[in-house]
């Protein structure tokens, strides 16, 4: 498999910025792409480019960090408050019920987009280094103290999602999914 190369990173993000794709670097280890302000009609043509793009460059997980600074060092991020104010408690609740386990497809689904807000809160604790307990408590609304086992699967496998999410060009998403 392909490999991105540390010294790719400029030129892959200004060819997804380049798509009408936004995309930022979230605290200082995580990035995320999204459509949200492409038109409805021209999306499918954005996956397409951002297919072609990610198999142009491979993959990128080793330097998600990396990718995150470059982000920053551009301007391009979402600036979080300080550790101190556990920002991840800020995050919007999602509208939608939390399962007990995310999902394992390989490809977006309807329950990834209603969670956005959810996988986004989880990384965030995820840098900010909170406790899993308090986090399933908060974001999940399971009790660890009542159910510790679904508590912890719960988080240990949304949390897996959102870095998968995090890390992956949202090339499976399709508009029909945003409806």
């Amino acid at each position: 498999m392909k490999r991105m190369r540390e010294k790719d990173i400029p030129a892959f993000v200004e060819e997804v910025a380049a798509t009408g794709c936004n995309i930022c670097a979230v605290g200082p280890g995580h990035f995320v792409m999204d459509d949200v302000d492409v038109p409805r009609g021209k999306r499918r043509g954005l996956y397409k480019k951002l297919q072609e793009i990610d198999s142009r460059y491979g993959s990128r997980d080793h330097l998600r960090s990396k990718i995150a600074s470059h982000l920053r060092s551009i301007g391009r991020y979402v600036d979080a408050p300080s550790l101190e104010a556990e920002s991840w408690r800020q995050f919007p609740a999602s509208e939608r019920k939390i399962d007990d386990d995310a999902p394992d497809q390989a490809a977006v689904t309807a329950y990834d987009v209603a969670q956005i807000p959810t996988y986004a809160a989880l990384l965030v604790a995820e840098t900010e280094g909170a406790d899993w307990s308090d986090v399933a408590r908060v974001i999940l609304k399971i009790d660890p103290e009542r159910e510790p086992e679904r508590a912890h699967r719960a988080w240990a496998s949304h949390l897996a999602r959102a870095r998968w999410l995090a890390t992956s060009v949202f090339a499976e998403l399709r508009s029909d999914l945003l409806q």
